[in-house]
């Protein structure tokens, strides 16, 4: 079995600084003021054929010309023209000199469109911002009253982030908050039909309803599909999608220059699972709900409020039909409670906040007037689930899951902080744990003390462990360290992005030609089956017509006699009739490291782990990247994380999916919640 590959988001350049330095020139600018006031505008002069700009901060950016495309005091008068001349300070640059991150932004902010192809990429604020035509909103009018946007930003770690920006026209600035920034503050964007490309409005045509700002409306943010295989199309209006065509261009415009790739490391274990073992929890959560019963209590008192409530109980029956549910108008203290109130947003401006109020004797699950679904069976399966959390925090014991299990023979520490209180929740063999709430104490120490110095909140070592999210302490005192990175993994997107695409293609095929893929598929294979088909397909093909695709693949009824055809015509003409990306094997082949738990270590005190789709069943579709995770042992400690995967093993944290932490940290959050209402 092939070593499975996590494809990660970091970028490998191979820069040839000889070549970029004989064709283009670089400066750098920067100013002594707060920020450059006239920002990326400087893109738009016409005097000036800029090929890219970067900004590195609000107070600098980066340029780059063709090679004397303009002369270093030219640019300088047409530079203070803009701007405060006395403010900034200009240096010419050799590409060797700028740091490698921003030169391969440079040369991304550099693309130009594709003639041929349904995508546009804009350097605009100094950003690269690519579009699609199936990204735009329209009224019934056909007035273009919002856009998604794709940001391809490369960080200082060469990491590649995609960032979708929502654009909105200014017909709808009213639906829109300006708090922290006015919209006189927003550059202004038009949008060209001829060729999806967006510019910088004049000062004459400012403020023109049409005329689009980077910003949603209200309640809305940015969304695009991370990844999706159901065919070409759809992938490309994917993040990966776009990338895939982004970096095919940076190849065909700019290879000259820079060649990149993505950093692959070997996973060293994988844990699969399949639905079924995963929703065994439901179990448990059916037998607590039987065993308490649920008190539903209205604190929205509405006119609609009693049906709504017996709609929701009516759920809770729909998936537990025997569960006990009452409606009342008080907390129950035997029974599992659901109260109905506003969502936050309505008791802002009221002394009294049912979020706010103390709940320490009893368990609650509060449901809003604004979010919950009741008709989503997904939905009530999740306060029910909740309910058995907050259950288990009362009670000090895990009864979700069966912690013995994992034939853990000693006690886990899980440590964590919020708002400069330190939660450490240690956990026995038996499932049975303690909780605990502590403070920094200069007048007492304690062991948790050095527990308390990993999450870097002193000024001393906040560098040592910066973005330290977690902490696991075994028995025999190994601590490792769980930290955010900027790393995702993804699949193998560009060969899969070269199958889609052939596939699409469009193609007629001489009947004759069928024929003789048929016959040297039946000649070659070892499979009856096979041979049987073709036996009874061939005699039936008219050599004189011409085929299509589909028309090919619509030829047989047996899945392993259409792979074998594939395979075939695409060993022997290129030419890709069907794309096969969800089987088992190709799974592994493409999707690994987006699938399932995966783990690798590199180094003695370094290890890496991404949790991604369930694989087994999955669809076509993959929402967003999964986040890839370092894992640090310290002060001497062994790697102890391996051990401790299962916890991510379970669908009750995130409904329908793995989770992305260990679980005993999703009772420590819901702990510290509880915590601070009770204050």
């Amino acid at each position: 079995m092939s070593v499975k590959k996590l494809y990660s988001n970091e970028l490998l350049a191979s820069v040839e600084y000889s070549n970029i330095d004989k064709d283009y020139d670089f400066y750098y600018v920067t100013t002594s003021d707060k920020y450059i006031k006239g920002g990326a505008t400087f893109l738009d002069i016409d005097d000036i054929n800029v090929s890219a700009l970067q900004f590195e901060s609000g107070k600098s950016f980066w340029v780059m010309f063709p090679k004397n495309a303009i002369f270093r005091a030219e640019f300088v008068r047409l530079l203070n023209a803009k701007e405060d001349g006395d403010s900034l300070f200009i240096k010419s640059m050799t590409s060797s000199s700028i740091p490698e991150h921003l030169l391969t932004q440079l040369f991304l902010n550099a693309l130009t469109s594709p003639v041929d192809e349904m995508i546009s990429f804009n350097n605009l604020s100094g950003k690269l911002l690519c579009f699609r035509p199936a990204w735009l909103n329209k009224d019934k009018e056909n007035f273009i009253w919002g856009m998604q946007r794709l940001e391809v930003k490369v960080g200082d770690d060469m990491c590649v982030n995609l960032v979708a920006h929502r654009m909105t026209a200014l017909a709808l600035k009213k639906q829109m908050k300006f708090e922290k920034r006015k919209l006189q503050d927003y550059p202004q964007y038009e949008f060209s039909y001829n060729n999806n490309t967006l510019k910088r409005v004049s000062n004459e045509n400012k403020d023109r309803r049409e005329n689009f700002i980077i910003k949603p409306v209200d309640g809305e943010r940015g969304s695009i599909t991370f990844f999706d295989f159901t065919d070409y199309e759809t992938f490309s209006c994917t993040k990966l999608g776009v990338l895939y065509d982004i970096l095919n261009a940076l190849h065909d415009e700019f290879s000259k220059y820079i060649r990149v790739k993505f950093k692959q490391y070997s996973i060293d274990e994988v844990l699969e699972y399949k639905r079924a073992s995963l929703e065994l929890y439901k179990d448990i959560v059916k037998k607590e709900v039987l065993n308490s019963g649920i008190n539903i209590v209205d604190a929205v008192h509405s006119e609609t409020s009693e049906d709504y409530l017996q709609d929701v109980a009516d759920g809770i029956n729909k998936i537990i039909p025997e569960a006990k549910c009452s409606v009342g108008k008080r907390l129950s203290k035997k029974k599992l409670n659901v109260r109905y109130i506003h969502d936050k947003s309505f008791y802002s401006d009221s002394e009294v906040d049912p979020h706010q109020e103390n709940m320490e004797d009893y368990v609650v699950q509060h449901i809003t007037v604004e979010n919950f679904k009741h008709q989503s069976s997904a939905a009530v399966y999740n306060i029910l689930k909740e309910l058995v959390i907050k259950k288990d925090i009362a009670t000090g014991k895990i009864t979700l899951v069966d912690w013995s299990q994992y034939g853990y023979k000693a006690d886990w520490l899980f440590g964590v902080v919020a708002d400069g209180t330190y939660y450490f929740m240690t956990i026995h063999p038996n499932g049975s744990f303690k909780i605990e709430a502590l403070k920094r104490n200069l007048f007492t120490m304690t062991e948790y003390d050095k527990y308390m110095d990993y999450f870097g909140l002193n000024e001393e070592n906040k560098n040592d462990y910066r973005g330290v999210i977690g902490l696991v302490k075994d028995a025999e005192g190994n601590i490792n360290l769980i930290k955010d990175t900027n790393m995702y993994s993804m699949p193998d997107y560009a060969t899969m992005g070269d199958v889609l695409k052939n596939v699409a293609c469009e193609g007629r095929f001489p009947g004759k030609d069928v024929v003789t893929w048929l016959r040297a598929v039946m000649n070659t294979t070892d499979k009856i089956k096979v041979q049987a088909e073709m036996d009874i397909v061939i005699p039936h093909i008219d050599v004189n017509a011409e085929y299509t695709k589909v028309d090919v693949m619509g030829l047989f009824k047996g899945i392993t006699t259409k792979k074998e055809v594939v395979r075939y015509v695409f060993e022997n003409t290129g030419i890709m009739l069907y794309a096969y990306l969800r089987g088992e094997e190709e799974r592994r082949e493409y999707l690994s490291g987006n699938i399932d738990i995966n783990y690798f270590d590199y180094d003695d005190t370094h290890a890496k782990y991404s949790v991604g789709e369930i694989g087994n069943g999955m669809k076509y579709t993959i929402e967003r990247a999964s986040v890839v995770r370092e894992i640090q042992a310290v002060d001497g400690s062994k790697l102890i994380f391996k051990k401790l995967l299962p916890l991510m093993g379970v669908e009750f944290v995130r409904y329908g999916m793995l989770t992305v932490v260990l679980f005993p940290f999703k009772y420590l959050r819901e702990y510290i919640v509880k915590k601070e209402k009770s204050v």
